[in-house]
């Protein structure tokens, strides 16, 4: 079975708020580097230098950007990974479903 193509978009995609920009500029960009200069191996693999910071529960969900038992420092192939299999991702501790 051949999947169709995705459909164009209509609009663009919205830009951050003028205070979400200014969050992420004050904060969330610094506490990246800072964890990332702090630890850097990822804490799934162990062996590949960390270049990701997931939230384990997305703000969707009710997770912080900036709370520090919410990240999690992963090289790219491992968050790949996290993403795609979420079911197992979940198992293995590195996704939270929502606190509802």
């Amino acid at each position: 079975m051949r999947r169709s193509p995705l459909p164009k978009r209509t609009k663009p995609i919205r830009s951050r708020s003028r205070k979400r920009e200014e969050y992420y500029r004050t904060v969330r960009r610094p506490l990246v580097a800072q964890l990332l200069a702090d630890q850097p191996i990822c804490q799934r693999c162990h062996t590949t230098y960390a270049t990701d910071v997931h939230e384990i529960q997305s703000r969707a969900r009710g997770g912080s950007l900036d709370d520090l038992d919410n990240l999690a420092l992963l090289c790219r192939p491992c968050h790949t990974w996290v993403t795609d299999n979420p079911a197992e991702a979940t198992r293995e501790g590195w996704s939270r479903p929502s606190s509802r």
